[in-house]
């Protein structure tokens, strides 16, 4: 009987033709497989919610076929975890649940829904249901850029503007997701369920926002104003990584103060550093993928748990604790 980062069993022996990532996947399936179907067959919709999408999450460090993206070949979306997750969304009309759908459902363009029951889904009965949430609203924005409507470009930066929130709901689900991994997890299969949560968390702010507060976008009064409520939200009240990144790339472009943007800039460097920690992104070099990786990568996802799902407040915090041992070690030399 041997073990590998707390996985014990025969058999643990990295197989002659088998990746890293399907080494692991094989060791933790029977653990994850559990985790993610009690979730599924929750009473709560939202717990439901999440186990559904979790059943779809990609092998945590899987390596995509660059040739078959850029031909818009993927795995279907019309398939039973996905049909059942967006009857869900239809028949609950829960914000979180719809955000949820819509990122599964997101086709080969980020946006666009894939055929099959996905087609029931829009950003506009999203913004339905979820009135005071901006980030239905800047999706729409950008898909009425992609098309060249610059009227419903403006409609849709007006209302995300003017939004109190903008808001994914991927730290409450990830939340309850990582609520419900059993006490006596071992590090490795935490380590996969950490990725295979944040795995889930598709339908964020729209990278495409920079393009639309581009430099020459925001000479026009407007576009400045609109541009400059949604930074601010996304700096005050945003909660992932992506979010703090294009608060403080568009906190630049848009002259914000230079306190905000010294202390945007040192928080995205030290979360940066933090999220070096990552044991896939390792994975391609075998020797470096080792339990002491997998173990920098369970600090984050006992953060995320700690912090209500919150990456950028688990991101915050972790640095701090590295900051502290640096002072600790520091002064015992």
């Amino acid at each position: 009987m041997d073990e590998l980062c707390g996985v014990k069993g025969p058999a643990l022996a990295r197989g002659v033709n088998e990746t890293i990532e399907e080494h692991v996947a094989r060791l933790t399936q029977r653990a994850i497989d559990r985790w993610k179907s009690s979730l599924a067959a929750s009473g709560d919709p939202q717990s439901q919610a999440i186990g559904l999408a979790l059943m779809n999450a990609e092998p945590a460090g899987q390596v995509i076929n660059s040739d078959e993206v850029a031909a818009g070949i993927e795995p279907s979306k019309d398939n039973p975890p996905n049909n059942n997750l967006v009857l869900l969304a239809v028949q609950m009309r829960d914000p979180a649940i719809y955000s949820l759908a819509m990122g599964q459902c997101s086709g080969p363009i980020l946006g666009d829904m894939a055929s099959g029951s996905c087609q029931g889904l829009s950003f506009e009965q999203w913004a339905s249901i979820d009135p005071d949430n901006g980030l239905p609203w800047l999706w729409i924005a950008t898909k009425a850029a992609g098309a060249g409507d610059q009227q419903g470009v403006d409609e849709g930066l007006t209302k995300a503007a003017a939004a109190p929130r903008i808001d994914s709901y991927s730290a409450e689900l990830s939340a309850l997701a990582l609520g419900a991994l059993p006490g006596d997890v071992a590090p490795l299969e935490k380590a996969v369920a950490g990725a295979d949560v944040m795995n889930t968390a598709r339908m964020g702010v729209p990278v495409a926002l920079i393009s639309l507060c581009s430099a020459d976008a925001i000479e026009q009064p407007l576009r400045k104003q609109q541009c400059s409520a949604i930074a601010r939200t996304l700096a005050s009240q945003g909660s992932t990584y992506i979010a703090l990144a294009l608060a403080s790339g568009m906190a630049n472009r848009l002259g914000f103060p230079e306190d905000v943007r010294a202390t945007l800039k040192a928080e995205l460097r030290s979360s940066r550093t933090v999220l070096g920690n990552y044991p896939w992104g390792k994975s391609d070099a075998s020797t470096a993928f080792r339990c002491d990786t997998v173990l920098a990568y369970d600090d984050f996802v006992d953060a995320l748990r700690t912090a209500g799902g919150k990456e950028r407040a688990a991101l915050r915090a972790l640095a701090a604790a590295r900051e502290r041992a640096d002072r600790s070690s520091a002064s015992g030399r």
